[in-house]
Formats: C-alpha cells, sequence, structure tokens
C-alpha cells in the first residue's frame, strides 16, 4: 500500500511538471503579430515577406490560420506535442471554426536531427487528415529541406495544404479509407443472388426433417480508422483555446485535437 502510495504521488508530480514545463518551453508569438514566426533565422526577409503575404491574403479570404513556426529547440518535447502546445497557447484559428494550422520546423542544426510536423484544427481535419499531412512533409517539405531551402519546403507545403482546403484535389486512392463504391455494389448483388438462390430451396428437408438454413452473412466494414504518417497523430492534446486573440494574434482559438503529422530528416 505504501509502495503503490509512493507510485501516485510521483505520477502526480510527473504531471504537473509536465504542465510547468509546457508554459516556460512555448515561445510567445512575435509582435507585431504575423503568421510566419521564424524564430530560427531559416528564411531570408524577402522569403518570410512572401510566406506571410500568401497566408495573409488566404485567411483574409477565407479565415483559415496557417502558422509557419520555426524554432531552434524543441525542449525536449516531440514535435508533435509541441505543435499541438503551441496552437492551444497561441490561440491558433476561430474558436466557432476550429480552422487553425501549425506547420512547426526544427531546422537540423549541427549532429541534430531536423524536425517538422503539420498540426491541424478539427476543423481542418477531413480535408487534411494524418496520412495526407504525413505527405505533405514527406513529399512537399523534407526534399528541400535536405537542401536547406527551407522556404521551398514551406512554400511547398502552403501550396498544397490551400489547394487542398479550397477542394481542388482529390482523395489518392492510397488515402481512401474504407471499401470503393463499386466493389459495395458487387458485394450487394451478390448477396441478393445469394439468397434468391437459398429462398427457392428453403422449404427442402434435409435427412430427419430438419429445414435448409441459410448460413450466416458477414458484412466487411465501410470504412476504417484514422490514419496516420510519419509521427503519427501525436499525443492528442486537446482543448478549446482562450477568448482573446484577434489579428494575427491568434483567432480566438480552435480545438486541436491531435490531428497531424510529421517526419526527420
Amino acid at each position: 500500500m505504501k509502495l503503490l502510495w509512493k507510485s501516485k504521488y510521483l505520477l502526480i508530480l510527473i504531471f504537473f511538471s509536465s504542465l510547468g514545463l509546457s508554459a516556460q518551453d512555448i515561445p510567445e508569438p512575435m509582435v507585431p503579430y504575423r503568421l510566419v514566426n521564424d524564430f530560427a533565422d531559416i528564411f531570408s526577409p524577402a522569403e518570410e515577406q512572401a510566406l506571410e503575404q500568401k497566408l495573409r491574403a488566404y485567411n483574409d479570404s477565407t479565415s483559415t490560420q496557417i502558422y509557419v513556426v520555426s524554432v531552434t529547440d524543441l525542449g525536449g518535447y516531440p514535435a508533435s506535442d509541441y505543435a499541438f502546445r503551441l496552437g492551444e497557447k497561441w490561440e491558433i484559428g476561430q474558436k466557432s471554426k476550429d480552422n487553425g494550422a501549425v506547420i512547426l520546423i526544427k531546422p537540423k542544426i549541427g549532429n541534430s536531427r531536423g524536425q517538422a510536423f503539420i498540426a491541424t484544427g478539427y476543423g481542418l481535419e477531413a480535408r487534411i487528415n494524418d496520412a495526407y499531412a504525413g505527405r505533405i512533409v514527406r513529399n512537399e517539405m523534407i526534399p528541400y529541406f535536405i537542401d536547406e531551402d527551407y522556404f521551398g519546403g514551406v512554400n511547398a507545403a502552403i501550396d498544397v495544404m490551400i489547394a487542398r482546403l479550397s477542394g481542388e484535389f482529390v482523395a489518392d486512392a492510397e488515402e481512401e479509407e474504407g471499401i470503393p463504391f463499386f466493389v459495395i455494389i458487387i458485394i450487394l448483388v451478390g448477396i441478393i443472388l445469394l439468397l434468391s438462390f437459398l429462398s427457392k430451396g428453403g422449404d427442402q428437408h434435409i435427412g430427419g426433417g430438419g429445414h435448409r438454413t441459410s448460413p450466416p452473412i458477414f458484412f466487411p466494414p465501410m470504412s476504417g480508422g484514422r490514419r496516420s504518417g510519419g509521427f503519427g497523430s501525436g499525443s492528442g492534446w486537446s482543448g478549446g483555446f482562450g477568448g482573446g486573440g484577434g489579428g494575427f494574434g491568434g483567432g480566438g482559438g480552435g480545438r486541436f485535437g491531435g490531428g497531424g503529422a510529421g517526419g526527420s530528416w
């Protein structure tokens, strides 16, 4: 009993310690408020301005906020946790729409690995699910980042995200979840034919007089669970953002339900 109490006490200490570190390790947004917060100085002034203008124009036309944040250190956190907690602290996205996203980059410095993660609010997960976010990081960002072209990778990722959210991209076959519609039709037709065949012999007797019975019919699941790529869906950090915000200091806060994915190089 004494050992059990000590274990519970230790877990409580670890839990509250992690909350304290969360507040200390996540930086405040840059002032004046902006959508590109380049703490790691990976963009030239011209590159930063180009990204900022693109993201502001998209925010103005849709209210969707995509933040680009570069940092030199993740404070010991997985990139997923860091991105989710930053989104919460900065109140990214509109509170009523949950339409915020964070593109987080920790560049490769010395012998440390570079890391990138895309975190999405609840309102964007239907369009950019974990699998799709993972492909953006792997296919659009990391190939540029390997050559230290951070602007090229982020710019490509933003273009794909905006096109995806605008409905210009259809889902890849790899990304589709569940059974294709035509397969469902074939299965239903087969079931109808099977039932029709069985019903014709349904009144026949077998051996000692028992009626012929139909075999059990199993229906395959029509859809699967959410798939993840890269780092996967992270820790599932969630919670409503606070009020406040306004401008580009946060739109009042949407909710991040742990959606997103990332990778390293």
